[in-house]
């Protein structure tokens, strides 16, 4: 999110970095940042980012005295309640705490540390905290390994030794690893008996939010695919009065050119489209460029990332829209929860009207659908995937750790796999170097949405078998009907299979004779099986690969090992 700051506990003998500042001091900690973040100390209290009320959407650049007591006083629930955006707060409880909040969904990864000395750091960037006297520089693992067998679940545990990240929306006491009772959870805000929603309730929420969002920037790039998500995005921003365009690429496989879509949504809501070819993918195991607390980056998209980025600078940006997150959000769901859902809250019809949809959105029967909930009601599938696959057991362990899975039992199935899926967005909200370059908004995972999404009925987001229907009914109005009706997507894959091929022999050596395999996470035997010359292994093992390779690249480079293994 391009917010580099650093807040430290405890003395430091190192300058500060040339272009960072001392900003000031909450309680008694140190506040570095770079210049021209937006970070404001009143009253003791450091708001960094971007904040708005909850009741006007207006902005809020700094706290008032009587809102820091209510802040202070109700230990961070004030604000949950009373703010959202993509922010971070800190202040000093009356206990001599300093206490972090890190806004729900999108608020900026912020990581905590605290050394044998008793210094202890919160920081948004490596590189930052590093020249700041804090090594940083040992990749854990047992948590890579967590990382690589529940992929994209991003728990509070950093895969760098004795770092913790500040999970979206908690609250925590710096040199804490225990969040307070006052942390945001979906679970507050799912509904025992939800009640149907009206389209226009939805689209008016989402409107006012990117609306709200849009009003922080002077100019925005949207990247925008054409898919329903994007499409969204473009249709709140239509009556933007300040400069916007849309940038959208292309492969050159038929499969992952979506321009007809993104041309018809620009000409419908009146604005400019850049249209640019998807570059050669990259080296998937080049070092990386930026430093990061945990793995991203995503090497093989490298090129494609810093073409998005190109563009938006080319267009003098300050800021960049994605729809990211919108699957989740607008409840792409393929699981059969949601005919149990319907069962308990609505009753047998609604089920069996639950069930046709779910068979007709999976290309399936009626009965296979039925079958599927039933099964699911006798035997409730893990909350999230595992995949040993390539792996070792050494660290294996069968369940995930994240606080959100801890408590799902206080909604219904079809509200506990909405929920999870939430997750999944989380590590492509920062995962691109360009999100590190400059400020990347991803506005439909937005606090207010995500509030009032959690309460939709679950089965009513694929009513008439259609996947996120409620949302495409709610922007029919907003959008060409060929974008409304389309079910499909773009695919890159086509990208990774030639990757893959081309780099077979030099990823053999870097994966068998790399960081992971030195600390005992690779089945060696079966991952050196796959780079066989008579084998061609199935997309999904080439994607699993390719995203080992990632991980790989970002341990040689965190530990300063680039180019040998340890």
């Amino acid at each position: 999110m391009t917010l580099r700051i650093a807040l430290i506990i405890g003395p430091s003998d190192r300058n500060i970095p040339v272009g960072f500042v001392e900003a000031g001091t909450v309680g008694r900690a140190r506040l570095i940042v770079e210049k021209d973040t937006p970070a404001e100390i009143s009253n003791g209290t450091a708001l960094i980012g971007w904040a708005f009320h909850r009741q006007s959407s207006g902005v809020c650049e700094h706290l008032t005295a009587i809102e820091v007591d209510r802040l202070v006083s109700s230990e961070g629930a004030w604000a949950i309640k009373e703010l959202w955006g993509n922010f971070l707060l800190f202040w000093a409880d009356p206990e001599g705490r300093i206490l972090l909040l890190r806004s729900p969904m999108t608020g900026p990864a912020l990581f905590c540390f605290e050394d044998r000395d008793g210094r202890a750091i919160a920081f948004t960037d490596l590189s930052l905290a590093r020249s700041l006297g804090f090594r940083l520089d040992q990749p854990d693992p047992e948590r890579i390994d967590a990382w690589m067998r529940f992929p994209l679940l991003r728990g509070p545990d950093a895969e760098l030794r004795g770092v913790r990240e500040l999970l979206p929306g908690e609250v925590i006491a710096l040199g804490s690893v225990r969040p307070l009772a006052t942390s945001w959870s979906p679970w507050a805000h799912t509904r025992r008996s939800p009640a149907r929603i009206d389209p226009e309730d939805l689209r008016n929420k989402v409107s006012r939010t990117v609306s709200a969002w849009s009003m922080r920037f002077e100019r925005i790039q949207l990247e925008l695919s054409g898919g329903i998500d994007s499409s969204i995005m473009a249709a709140c921003l239509a009556g933007r009065r300040r400069p916007w365009r849309a940038l959208t690429m292309a492969t050159s496989d038929p499969d992952g050119d979506e321009r007809p879509y993104a041309r018809a949504v620009a000409e419908r809501v009146g604005t400019p489209l850049a249209e640019w070819q998807r570059p050669p993918f990259g080296d998937p195991m080049a070092p990386l460029e930026i430093l990061r607390a945990r793995p991203g980056g995503f090497g093989l998209l490298g090129p494609s990332d810093r073409a998005y980025l190109q563009g938006a600078r080319e267009f003098e940006a300050d800021a960049i829209f994605t729809g990211t997150g919108g699957d989740n959000v607008f409840g792409y769901l393929t699981s059969a929860a949601p005919i149990l859902d319907a069962l308990r809250y609505a009753g047998p019809v609604e089920a069996w009207r639950a069930a046709g949809d779910l068979a007709r959105l999976a290309n399936d029967n009626m009965w296979r659908a039925l079958g599927y909930s039933a099964k699911r009601l006798l035997r409730p599938p893990p909350m999230w995937p595992v995949d040993h696959s390539l792996l070792t057991r050494r660290y294996a362990r069968d369940y995930p750790e994240h606080p959100w899975m801890a408590d799902a039992d206080r909604a219904s199935p079809g509200q506990q796999v909405y929920a999870i899926k939430l997750l999944i967005a989380q590590p492509f909200l920062d995962g691109y170097d360009r999100a590190l370059a400059m400020p990347m908004i991803a506005p439909l995972l937005s606090q207010p949405i995500i509030e009032f999404t959690l309460g939709v009925p679950s089965w009513q987001w694929g009513e008439g078998g259609q996947n996120r229907a409620l949302a495409r009914r709610a922007f029919r109005q907003d959008l060409p009907e060929m974008v409304i009706e389309r079910l499909g997507k773009g695919r890159i894959l086509s990208v990774f299979l030639p990757a893959f091929e081309a780099h077979r022999r030099r990823l053999r050596s870097y994966l068998l004779d790399g960081w992971l395999a030195g600390a005992g996470l690779l089945d060696l035997e079966a991952v050196g099986a796959l780079f066989a010359d008579n084998v061609r292994p199935d997309p999904v093992m080439v994607t699993r690969i390719l995203s080992f390779a990632d991980i790989e690249r970002w341990a040689r480079s965190v530990s300063g090992h680039p180019d040998v293994a340890i």
